[in-house]
């Protein structure tokens, strides 16, 4: 199956491309998503911990099942204040 995956912010600068296609094995989770990228882009690495996975706008589990076609946002932590 594949997955398509929009990068957000920085990260799209980070992957040079702000959409990407990842194929995963049948039953793949936002985990294992998460590890592809990581093999993937080597420079995700020490963020992925901070980023959110979300779908149709609500944050996923590692845990979630994907299904083929589906759209992953991947986010990164925002920070806000006053200035």
């Amino acid at each position: 199956m594949t997955v398509r995956v929009r990068m957000f912010a920085g990260l799209r600068h980070l992957v040079d491309d702000q959409e990407l296609e990842v194929p995963l094995p049948a039953g793949a989770t936002v985990g294992v998503l998460r590890d592809a990228l990581i093999e993937r882009y080597p420079v995700l690495d020490g963020f992925l911990s901070t980023l959110v996975f979300a779908i149709d706008e609500e944050v996923q589990p590692p845990e979630r099942v994907l299904r083929d076609g589906e759209l992953v946002e991947v986010i990164p932590p925002i920070a806000g204040g006053r200035r």
